[in-house]
């Protein structure tokens, strides 16, 4: 797990840190241009959640101090500055096109400062099992992201009723993928020697995850759910972790 202190960089961390920073322009960049040509907002919001969450998660453990996240976080920054530069309303625009229906910029903007706020919340509770942290986000960025992209298109084509704004179809996208994701994050990062046992817990956590995504209102879930998938994998997964000497 990434130490919490400023070092110097392996090759690894520099390697990760550049991908990481173009990455992320370049995937904010496609969603950007798909809303100009009349897609769907919600295509291009989960095409943003899906890469990048994916690509964090999967890389942040792997450095080996702050300076490498913190490095990727500056080259993306320099590049969208120096867009922005080019063209003034940028930032509103990349806002708008990540927005719901209905929802304001400002929404969209609280939506992702929240949801870091959670996963470094998350991050620095969870420490000395690295498989939570991962998991919390690909709870977000497959589980959530699932929800959407199997509701819209097929929600109460084959079950009428709906649960509040969300559909049955997408309910149950979101506690499979979330039990995918978990699964996954504890084969890459966990200690646990067979995941595959454990699998009752997984599709208990979930299922809970989807109860919560479910009754969570606009970007709620994105503070909510990685905190609830945390808490959830420390009780039922790692009853013996000990966290801040808890």
């Amino acid at each position: 797990m990434v130490e919490l202190v400023f070092g110097n960089m392996t090759t690894i961390d520099l390697v990760m840190a550049g991908l990481t920073g173009i990455l992320s322009f370049v995937v904010l960049a496609i969603a950007f241009k798909m809303t100009l040509k009349g897609a769907p907002k919600w295509q291009s919001r989960k095409l943003v959640h899906i890469s990048l969450g994916t690509f964090i998660a999967l890389t942040v453990p792997a450095y080996s101090n702050l300076s490498g996240p913190t490095l990727a976080g500056g080259i993306f920054l320099t590049v969208l500055i120096y867009a922005w530069a080019h063209k003034s309303n940028l930032i509103s625009k990349l806002l708008d096109s990540g927005s719901r229906e209905g929802e304001s910029e400002l929404n969209t903007f609280a939506s992702a400062f929240m949801g870091m706020i959670a996963f470094i919340s998350v991050f620095i509770l969870f420490m000395p099992e690295p498989s939570i942290f991962v998991a919390s986000i690909l709870a977000v960025s497959w589980g959530d992201a699932a929800g959407e992209a199997v509701g819209r298109p097929l929600g109460g084509k084959y079950v009428k009723k709906k649960l509040g704004q969300k559909s049955v179809e997408g309910s149950v996208a979101v506690a499979v993928f979330t039990s995918i994701a978990i699964l996954s994050a504890l084969a890459l990062y966990s200690s646990i020697g067979c995941p595959l046992c454990i699998i009752p817990q997984i599709l208990l956590i979930g299922a809970i995850i989807s109860i919560v995504e479910t009754l969570s209102v606009g970007w709620i879930d994105n503070f909510v759910i990685p905190f609830v998938t945390a808490l959830l994998m420390w009780i039922l997964l790692f009853p013996g972790l000990v966290i801040f000497g808890m």
